[in-house]
């Protein structure tokens, strides 16, 4: 079953919500603003990602790429 990743990035935590491919909830957590700490997560949570997104702001573009360095490419747009 595919999932869809959303992220509410700040300073000090990331609020994670995963939807099935029928829009419901199937996990919603925190995660510390920590690159490796939201990867664990996801892979926790949310194995069968078809896309990961989150809003854009001024931690975005540091996240987007620290999560591709820790092989969620596939997942980001």
């Amino acid at each position: 079953m595919k999932q869809y990743v959303g992220l509410d990035i700040s300073m000090e935590e990331t609020s994670i919500c995963v939807l099935d491919e029928n829009g419901g909830v199937t996990f919603e957590g925190n995660a510390p603003t920590d690159p490796e700490a939201i990867a664990k997560l996801l892979r926790r949570h949310a194995g069968n990602a078809e896309r990961i997104v989150f809003e854009t702001g001024s931690l975005s573009n540091w996240l987007w790429h620290q999560l591709r360095a820790l092989g969620l490419s596939r997942h980001l747009p």
